[in-house]
């Protein structure tokens, strides 16, 4: 769409016309009277030549008479239509022919408004005073167009630039743990779910699954001190209870009220069989046995973190020895709630048929992916196996 920059001069709006039609008298008429209201005319003598000038000099208004020799008014109205899809040009009609049905077939084929002959200026200037009210709402609603365009560019150069960074920060943060399957599936560009590894001097494990509340780059900002926190201290080996903690204290002292980050925080100690696990706001960690039945969940007992501050935040976790072969399934709230193409949830139900089938990481990812479809996910999916020996 072409910016007429003229119309923005304090409120006088100088128009370029296109008058196309054969009789001198006529255009000469058209071009005293548009040129002495402030317009600039230019003028056409066939169809043919109309669609030329239209081509060459991107008038703001044609007036076109329909009875103009070579292929017509009509026709060339067509052309002009078929050249320009993007910009609004309103084209009116001069013509002797003021019976209904040719009015009728000028309007059908690209045509905005009609003027019988002869031309009565009062009316014309009218037409052309309303047209030019239009044109000023429509530059400027392109000048805004285009500035939120370049605004989105610039937010979207931003955006990319950010998740790069945070997918840098994550690669960083998280360690490849042998018999420990991570899967995450962000809904959108940016997601708020976050699910890393560490470990300590090859003596514990840890496993961090939190989910933000929202989208984009609110969600993604609570969890930068989330992974500083984890990293920090799992590397130094403290308990899940310390870690949690001060995970509370961060994000309650930065998140403005109402705002939190739903958290499971586990460590694994392999040599003593030992899991020790906080949950706040997650779905429940599925425990299942060598055949992929379930026999255990450890069910959320606490709140969101962020939402709780000082003495009022219960860091305490609940501890378990495993005895024989089984495997922990961690999810978040994405994956329980993700609907196929008639609107059935996957639910625990979907993940606990999933594990006794096959009980892998991939028969997991396979069966929701394929529940979810091509539509896709609505919420972030996180997905966690554990194999414990």
């Amino acid at each position: 769409m072409k910016v007429n920059k003229d119309i923005f001069n304090a409120g006088r709006a100088h128009l370029k016309i296109l008058v196309a039609d054969d009789t001198p008298v006529n255009r000469d008429l058209l071009e005293a009277v548009l040129s002495h209201a402030g317009h600039s005319v230019i003028t056409a003598k066939t169809g043919e030549e109309a669609v030329l000038c239209y081509q060459a000099e991107h008038p703001d208004v044609v007036l076109m008479d329909v009875m103009i020799p070579g292929i017509g008014g009509i026709e060339a109205t067509r052309r002009i239509r078929s050249l320009d899809t993007n910009r609004w040009v309103p084209i009116i009609f001069v013509s002797e022919l003021n019976h209904q049905d040719d009015m009728v077939l000028g309007l059908e084929a690209g045509g905005d408004d009609y003027l019988g002959k002869p031309i009565d200026i009062v009316l014309l200037l009218a037409k052309i005073n309303a047209i030019k009210r239009i044109a000023v709402l429509e530059d400027k609603l392109h000048v805004s167009k285009v500035q939120l365009a370049a605004y989105n560019d610039n937010l979207e150069r931003e955006l990319n630039m950010t998740r790069e960074l945070m997918e840098q920060m994550v690669a960083g943060s998280s360690v490849q743990l042998p018999g420990v399957d991570l899967w995450l599936k962000p809904a959108a560009n940016f997601g708020g779910d976050l699910l890393i590894t560490q470990q300590f001097n090859h003596e514990r494990e840890y496993l961090l699954l939190a989910d933000a509340m929202g989208h984009g780059l609110s969600a993604v900002f609570p969890l930068v001190p989330l992974v500083q926190v984890f990293v920090d201290m799992s590397r130094a080996g403290k308990t899940v209870s310390e870690i949690i903690r001060e995970m509370n204290t961060r994000l309650s002292n930065l998140l403005p009220l109402g705002n939190f980050v739903s958290v499971t925080l586990m460590s694994v100690d392999r040599k003593n069989r030992l899991l020790d696990i906080w949950n706040g706001g997650n779905p429940p960690i599925l425990l299942a046995n060598d055949s992929g039945k379930v026999t255990k969940k450890f069910k959320s007992r606490h709140l969101s973190v962020g939402i709780l501050r000082g003495n009022d935040f219960d860091a305490g976790t609940e501890s378990f020895h495993w005895k024989d072969k089984c495997c922990l399934t961690l999810y978040s709230d994405g994956l329980a709630d993700a609907i196929d193409a008639e609107g059935k949830e996957f639910g625990e139900k979907g993940i606990t048929a999933a594990l006794q089938r096959n009980g892998s990481h991939q028969s997991l990812k396979s069966a929701i992916t394929e529940h979810i479809g091509k539509h896709g996910a609505s919420d972030d999916i996180s997905l966690a196996t554990v194999m414990l020996q």
